[in-house]
């Protein structure tokens, strides 16, 4: 019996329209970019689809233009994944790599098909394609994403990277071996083996961008539950959380421990005269002025409407005092305009330091309030310890 490659090209073709089918019903559950993301997957597997489905009519034989646009479809996928990854990592993408390969491919084969009628050189220019577009997902995947690599995204770019290592290995045996021809057969070894590989690889990229769908849920999950959602600050249950352990992490090391509470001077002023949306806005930039203003192992949180609170670990009293005037500082060169008019905002702190005393953080945050009623009799844009 002779093997013949288009069984396994019937499964690759079955498989990519189910996936494709499968990713665009549960894109129905997602509005944001996930949404996006899934979208561009799910229109991804339908082009590999279309290329499975259209090789499946041995075009080499006769209508060669059947073949070209099989291969284009094969170049708008991985252009589609690329746009994927961008969604999921919410990366901006680029129009070019979604339409400038396929094009220049399309246009080569139309040349090399009708100029020379030879399918191996069609066969050696695509893959060469695929390998750089494969290649470009693969970094993609690798970038960091807020800070973080989840290990589904580079276990997703090192298939991608496999995959190119391999369809770049065919190509290279083209050229080494010559067998640059007007005629091929499409069951030989190689391209079986690529044929095998790019469908058991790129299935199991379709598992793992799942996967990277979920953990992204997950995350997103995660931070919302812990985060304010205006000033994605960490929220007060959070930061209460996080006082607990570092207030017995001092204990048990002696080290001190500061905590200031900032209050925006008359901020009901702002919401009244200007509205909501600029009293968000300017909550939204004091709460980023004040985090640019603390180092990275500090913590801060939006402790209720107009008021912020900041932990900072490992801070004496006199180290606290300078954070105190870097938030103020911070807080004073906000530059907000409404309607060309300039918008000025000020801040009362009150600050507190845990210095081997047995201090308990709802002590800690009483004593900060303590320090913020005596700036606030000091008069406004000041700041007290206690």
């Amino acid at each position: 019996m002779t093997f013949d490659i288009r069984s396994i090209w019937v499964v690759a073709a079955l498989c990519s329209a189910g996936f494709s089918f499968l990713v665009l019903v549960l894109k129905r559950n997602f509005s944001d970019y996930l949404g996006r993301a899934l979208t561009y997957w799910g229109l991804a597997y339908f082009c590999f689809a279309g290329l499975f489905f259209l090789a499946l009519g041995e075009p080499w034989e006769g209508p060669f233009l059947v073949f070209v646009v099989a291969r284009t479809l094969g170049a708008f996928g991985f252009a589609f994944e690329y746009w994927a990854i961008s969604a999921l990592k919410r990366q901006k993408h680029s129009a070019a790599w979604l339409i400038a390969p396929p094009v220049l491919l399309f246009a080569a084969l139309i040349w090399s098909t009708y100029a020379h009628r030879n399918v191996a050189m069609v066969l050696a220019v695509s893959n060469f394609v695929y390998a750089v577009m494969m290649l470009r997902n693969a970094a993609s995947l690798a970038r960091p994403e807020d800070d973080r690599r989840p290990f589904v995204d580079m276990l997703a770019a090192l298939s991608f990277l496999a995959l190119t290592v391999a369809t770049t290995i065919a190509v290279a045996g083209f050229l080494r071996t010559s067998r640059i021809s007007a005629g091929y057969n499409v069951n030989s070894p190689r391209l079986v083996y690529i044929s095998i590989a790019a469908i058991v690889v790129e299935s199991f990229l379709f598992g793992l961008f799942l996967l990277a769908v979920s953990e992204r849920l997950n995350y997103d999950f995660k931070f919302q539950s812990s985060h304010d959602p205006l000033t994605e600050l960490y929220n007060r249950r959070t930061f209460e959380e996080i006082g607990h352990r570092e207030v017995s992490g001092a204990a048990r090391t002696g080290l001190p421990l500061s905590l200031f509470v900032v209050d925006i001077v008359h901020f009901e002023r702002f919401n009244e005269e200007y509205g909501n949306a600029i009293g968000d806005f300017i909550l939204r930039a004091a709460g980023d002025a004040l985090l640019r203003s603390l180092r990275d192992e500090d913590y801060l949180c939006r402790w209720s409407g107009d008021q912020f609170c900041a932990l900072l670990p490992a801070t004496s009293r006199a180290q606290a005092e300078r954070a105190v005037e870097q938030a103020m500082a911070a807080i004073g060169a906000l530059d907000i305009s409404v309607e060309g008019k300039p918008v000025r905002v000020e801040a009362s702190i009150g600050a507190v330091t845990r210095e081997n005393n047995a201090l308990e953080f709802p002590l800690l945050v009483k004593l900060a309030y303590v320090a913020l009623h005596q700036a606030k009799e000091s008069g406004q844009n000041q700041s007290a310890m206690v």
